[in-house]
């Protein structure tokens, strides 16, 4: 009896704060003027050529120099591949019990 009273109060809130939220969203705010009216609406024209994959290359390394990245790694040992799978395994059994309690409230 209890929950079905939660849940229609919870139903309610939101019902309630959602129409105020709609209202306040569609309410004009401030005082009108004539000027906003009659104000001209401004536009952008943006114009370029379209650059060759060669061109594009020339412009990014004439930005910055070339970039160049550098991955380096090493091997895990056995123990150290558990211990990661274990973390990552904890990590997604947390992050499904908090949706799971989320989901339940």
């Amino acid at each position: 009896m209890t929950a079905i009273f939660k849940t229609r109060v919870v139903i309610m809130t939101a019902v309630v704060a959602a129409a105020c939220a709609l209202g306040s969203a569609f309410s004009v705010s401030g005082v009108a003027t004539g000027n906003t009216a009659s104000a001209a609406m401004q536009t952008v024209t943006i114009t370029a050529a379209r650059m060759t994959s060669d061109q594009k290359l020339a412009y990014d390394a004439a930005e910055s120099g070339i970039q160049t990245v550098v991955i380096s790694a090493r091997k895990l040992t056995s123990e150290q591949k558990l211990a990661m799978d274990q973390e990552q395994e904890f990590a997604q059994k947390s992050v499904a019990d908090a949706a799971a309690r989320q989901s339940a409230i």
